[in-house]
Order: structure tokens, then C-alpha cells, then sequence
């Protein structure tokens, strides 16, 4: 298939999932302002908990990157219906649901909210909203109509607005303004105007189809990046996709390479930001030369100076490979037929 055809995302992407990714820069000023009179949570904040699940929880995974080396206190993201033992009043609750219905997420801001943790609700709308207003519960309500995972920077942004009006300051002067910049100049480099010899996303995608996808990012900022590319493939593509950290995977999956003659069917992916520890450098240079024995890898790097900018251009330089990845297998990258499927059967009656 032709991907610079001129209908292609007219053929492959009817409902236009490419078109939000291009509008991500002026996303991100949106949902910076969304936070701006939220009512800030009382008392000292020790700790902050995100409940999320699926697209809705990736932006605690990318806060939490951000946060690793920069907070005094830990950030954690809860994925399911229980909370860990340690969440209590001074503990700042983040229930983040787009759509407002994820079953997990307000079974986990429910137990919240009964040991007295300090609550905010980021939601579309959904039972999430209705149960935040009619307690009167600080809420940030996010605009509607986007699939959750190319909601990304509603539901990312507004975590970093509030975490600095308490004082818990992650960006520095500027990085939000590289940031958009520099995702505005991917959407011309990565978008579909770009032909394939001169595009890296497209060049990505050809070079993975047919492939088993094996993202790696690092215990930095790239392990979250790691992820949501794995699952944006899985969404986008309808592929299934593998993701790992280093330098973890160098004491366990790294033996799968060297053993499994299946790990010729799979491509690697190594994600790469100039941050990272210089020995896990030295373990990607090492790895790298362990799977290509097996198979093929290929790097990307993060683009720009800021924190915010490298993370958030791996995030779009990933998302752009999946969406032209669902145009080579013919598919449309907005439903996900199977994940509704499985909601409707948890919902009827056992």
C-alpha cells in the first residue's frame, strides 16, 4: 500500500483520528488553562495517586516520569478497582476517567474518598462527573468527543497545572512553550503531507508491518513512552505489541532473544533520550547487538531540550507510527470493537 497516497487517511481514517493528533500543540495550551481555577486540594500533600485505567491513566504514567527526579514526594498510578494501604488524608486522589464510566476508577475513588484522601475528578462527563458535582468535589471537566487516547494532553496537563499551584512545580520556564512548538514542527514532519523516503513515521510503520512490535524505553523518560506506544499500536493497528524497560529487561527478557526462535517474527523499537543514565546507555549499545542477532531494532530519539518537549515527542512520534501502521492492515483506527464487547458483557447480569 502506497502510503502517500492522497486518499489515504480519507480511505483508512474516515472519522480523522490524524486530524487530533496534528491539533496536539494547541491541546496542550487548552488543557494548561483547564486547571487554571480548579479548587486546589486543602492541607499538605505527601503523596499523589492517580486511578485511571487504559488512554485515561497514560497521563499519570508520563506525570509520574516527570516527577521521578523533581518531586519530594511520591506519585503513583493506581490501575484497577483497590487502592494500596498507604493512601489517607494527605494523599492528593486524582480519578481520572474520560469517559466517566471506567468501572475500576470509581470503584478506587470511592474507597478514596472514605479514607479522607484529598480528591479531583479530570472527566468528560459519565456517572465520575455526576457522583463530583453532586458532592461538590473539585472537578475539571474536559471537552467531549474525543476517543480517550488521543485525549492525551486534557488529561495530562491539568495533572501538572494543579501539582504547581499546590507547589509542586514539575516545569521549568519555557517547557511548556518548547513543548507545543516543537510538536507543531513533528506534525509537518510526521503528518500525512510528508512522502514516505522523507517521512520517519511512515518509514517506521512499513518497516513493522507483518512484525511483532517490541517497544523499550528506559527506567527515564521513555519507559511511559515505551508503553504508550505498545498501546497505541494495540488500539490504532489492532496489533498486538510487547514493552519493556531498561535496565530491568537485561536481567530476564533479554534471555528470549538469545533462546526463542520465534524472536525472529519481532521487531525492536528502542526508544532514546539524551537523559538517560550513561550505563543504560551502554546496555542499549549491548542489547541492541543481542536482538539483532535474532532480528532487527531500530532507535528513535526524543527531540528537543525541556523534559516535557523529549517526552511528549516520543509520545507523537509513536502515535503517528500506529496511525500509518492502521492504514497498512486496512483498518480504521477510531473503534475498538473488542474492549466495548468485553464492557457489555461485564455489565449484563451474571
Amino acid at each position: 500500500m502506497a502510503l502517500d497516497a492522497p486518499d489515504l487517511l480519507t480511505r483508512h481514517d474516515p472519522r480523522g483520528f490524524w486530524q487530533l493528533l496534528r491539533r496536539l500543540p494547541e491541546q496542550l495550551i487548552e488543557a494548561w488553562g483547564l486547571a487554571e481555577a480548579a479548587p486546589l486540594p486543602p492541607g499538605p500533600i505527601r503523596q499523589v495517586a492517580v486511578l485511571g485505567m487504559g488512554g485515561s491513566a497514560i497521563g499519570g504514567d508520563l506525570l509520574r516520569a516527570l516527577a521521578r527526579d523533581r518531586l519530594p514526594v511520591p506519585v503513583e498510578v493506581v490501575r484497577g478497582y483497590a487502592l494500596p494501604a498507604w493512601i489517607g488524608p494527605e494523599a492528593l486522589v486524582v480519578a481520572v476517567s474520560y469517559s466517566g464510566d471506567t468501572e475500576e476508577t470509581l470503584s478506587a475513588f470511592e474507597a478514596a474518598l472514605a479514607r479522607g484522601a484529598a480528591p479531583l475528578v479530570l472527566t468528560g462527563g459519565g456517572e465520575l462527573g455526576r457522583r463530583a458535582r453532586g458532592r461538590g468535589l473539585p472537578l475539571i471537566e474536559l471537552p467531549a468527543g474525543f476517543p480517550p487516547r488521543a485525549a492525551l494532553a486534557y488529561l495530562f496537563l491539568p495533572l501538572l497545572r494543579v501539582l504547581e499551584r499546590v507547589g509542586l512545580a514539575l516545569l521549568e520556564p519555557g517547557e511548556l512553550a518548547e513543548a507545543a512548538e516543537l510538536l507543531g514542527a513533528l506534525g509537518d514532519e510526521l503528518g500525512p503531507g510528508r512522502p514516505e523516503a522523507e517521512n520517519p513515521a511512515k518509514a517506521l510503520a512499513r518497516w513493522l508491518h507483518d512484525r511483532l512490535p517490541v517497544v523499550y524505553g528506559t527506567d527515564g523518560l521513555s519507559g511511559p513512552c515505551a508503553y504508550r506506544w505498545k498501546t497505541q499500536l494495540e488500539e490504532n493497528a489492532k496489533v498486538l505489541a510487547v514493552a519493556g524497560v531498561l535496565p530491568e529487561l537485561g536481567h530476564n527478557e533479554l534471555t528470549g532473544w538469545a533462546g526463542d526462535p520465534l524472536a525472529g517474527r519481532c521487531a525492536a523499537v528502542f526508544l532514546r533520550d539524551a537523559g538517560d543514565h550513561p550505563r543504560v546507555a551502554r546496555r542499549i549499545a549491548l542489547t541492541r547487538a543481542i536482538v539483532d542477532r535474532a532480528a532487527e531494532s531500530r532507535e528513535v530519539w526524543s527531540r528537543g531540550r525541556g523534559r516535557l518537549a523529549r517526552l511528549l515527542s516520543l509520545v507523537a512520534t509513536g502515535d503517528w507510527v500506529s496511525l500509518y501502521l492502521a492504514a497498512l492492515r486496512g483498518v480504521d483506527p477510531w473503534p475498538v470493537e473488542t474492549i466495548e464487547a468485553l464492557k457489555r458483557q461485564l455489565e449484563e447480569r451474571v
